[in-house]
């Protein structure tokens, strides 16, 4: 709990008095990790059963009781996902410790997305033929460009987010904080830097075995100061998940029911599913089937986009005797190519 009241008291301390809200500031760390969550339509806020859990819900790290891993296991998650064909690399790696096993845990995890091969044309007078001098290309007016595109270089786009995890278990649930950190690299040497906190909590057996997990995102907002001198502000969010394990005792198998509700207020409207006025909130759905703990069989929405995966386990892998679970998903949008995210957990 001490952890908690320190890493909020320093987010507010950080936060500048002066800044302007970006809806989509920080967008790169929506994408979150792991295939198994994406293949569930991202709906795994009251999963949080793995390493993962330090970007889904940190107040999963408090113990894993999962098929994968016991509670004084340590996980490490590995994912490489290409988003709509091969245009952004998407990566995430993940590393999640028991302190007192099956009552608390810590985890650090590395978030990057980097786009590569873009071309940078600073533009400059006489650059465009025939201009009207309002410095914008129109070949529908008879403009035409006085330049070879191939005589400038190439330059990426970097973004990184490190969060540095830790859960315990309380009387009523689980609680947990991570403090991630945020640098964006951008075109023409521009960068930015934030610091953010997100809050969760997970509590199973309420009714039954349905377990409720929340997720306060950017708890305090988060700031993010641009080189240039710009700041943008990344507005707190609250995801709610419900999930649900039916064992199928015949089959030797579990089938896992989860559903996220994501609740914003940073006026997205019409981006978002459903939006009253400032207010909106996006769904995502999912469902896992697991077979004799051997085989996983996953699928979802995510925002009303179809999902779908499998995974597969194996234990007492290697000379290690480590436990391996390696998933597969793939995200189907209507106007982008699909995306593709494969993963590796391991467990010891």
């Amino acid at each position: 709990m001490r952890f908690l009241v320190v890493t909020l008291c320093l987010a507010i301390l950080v936060l500048p008095a002066e800044s302007r809200g970006g809806k989509y500031a920080g967008e790169f760390m929506a994408l979150g990790g792991g295939a198994r969550a994406m293949a569930m339509g991202g709906a795994f806020t009251a999963i949080a059963d793995d390493a993962t859990a330090i970007f889904w819900n940190p107040a999963g790290l408090a113990g894993f009781p999962s098929f994968l891993a016991a509670p004084d296991a340590w996980e490490i998650a590995l994912m490489h996902s290409e988003r709509f064909g091969d245009l952004i690399d998407y990566n995430y790696i993940s590393a999640a410790f028991p302190l007192n096993p099956g009552k608390s845990g810590w985890g650090v995890s590395l978030i990057h997305m980097g786009i590569g091969d873009i071309r940078v044309i600073p533009m400059s007078p006489g650059m465009i033929g025939n201009s009207d001098g309002d410095e914008i290309f129109e070949p529908d007016q008879d403009e035409f460009l006085n330049f070879d595109y191939r005589d400038f270089g190439m330059e990426n786009v970097n973004d990184y987010a490190i969060f540095l995890s830790y859960a315990q278990v309380m009387r009523l649930g689980s609680a947990g904080a991570s403090v991630k950190l945020i640098r964006n690299d951008q075109i023409a040497g521009v960068s930015s830097f934030g610091i953010g906190i997100d809050v969760g909590f997970l509590a199973r057996d309420l009714w039954r075995d349905l377990i409720v997990g929340v997720k306060l995102q950017d708890a305090t907002g988060t700031c993010i100061s641009w080189s240039t001198g710009t700041k943008e502000f990344i507005y707190p969010s609250l995801k709610v998940g419900l999930a649900y394990p039916i064992p199928l005792k015949e089959m030797h198998s579990m089938l896992l029911l989860a559903v996220d509700g994501d609740f914003r207020f940073e006026n997205r409207q019409d981006m978002s599913q459903f939006w009253i006025g400032r207010n909106s909130s996006d769904f995502h759905f999912g469902a896992e089937l697991i077979i004799r703990e051997l085989v996983a069989l996953r699928g979802g929405l995510d925002m009303g986009r179809p999902t779908a995966g499998a995974g597969f386990i194996l234990r007492d892998f290697g000379p290690w005797n480590v436990t391996m679970g390696v998933d597969y998903a793939l995200l189907h949008h209507d106007e982008f190519d699909t995306t593709h995210r494969i993963s590796l957990l391991l467990a010891h």
